[in-house]
């Protein structure tokens, strides 16, 4: 991977992280959904680069185009909701500021304890694998026999979708 390669992944990791937090912590309900919406995207950027090219775009296609701007829609359309501001954050913060630190110790530690002999031999299986096609018998199979049960899932997603904006719609 070229440094110029290396720089953008880490543009996307930092991006993430600091939308993540900026979803958990702002007080105001639509900024911290569009900061969701960021995160998921930086997350799909990670999974093109660990070579996961299908996982990337099923998040982008899933959690971007239909879980968020669901979440949106139903902020907009809930008017007192876009109002809302969330106060009680700060008095509960210790909890996860700990489970946080913890996690981050023992995910350090288990990167640092893996042996670089390992990593040397297995290097070309590695990438072997990041450099393969994994999306073709995947999609022949989502749209030959998986076809009808996949577009039934979308019809049902659809209707969902028109009757939360029909339950929603001013009286």
């Amino acid at each position: 991977m070229t440094n110029g390669l290396k720089l953008v992944l880490f543009g996307a990791e930092v991006l993430t992280v600091l939308c993540a937090v900026i979803a958990t912590f702002h007080p105001n309900v639509l900024y911290g959904a569009i900061a969701l919406l960021v995160t998921f995207l930086g997350v799909a950027v990670m999974y093109v680069f660990a070579g996961a090219d299908f996982l990337a775009g099923a998040q982008v296609i899933v959690y971007v185009g239909g879980v968020t701007i669901l979440i949106l829609f139903a902020i907009m359309l809930t008017q007192w909701l876009y109002q809302m501001t969330l106060r009680d954050v700060g008095m509960k913060l210790a909890a996860p500021v700990v489970i946080g630190v913890a996690l981050f110790c023992a995910l350090s530690k288990a990167l640092l304890d893996i042996n670089p002999k390992y990593l040397a031999d297995n290097a070309e299986p590695a990438m072997k694998f990041l450099n393969t096609p994994k999306t073709a018998l995947l999609g022949e199979a989502l749209l030959g026999n998986y076809l009808l049960p996949f577009e039934a899932i979308t019809i049902l997603l659809l209707g969902a979708l028109v009757g939360a904006v029909w339950i929603a719609r001013p009286r």
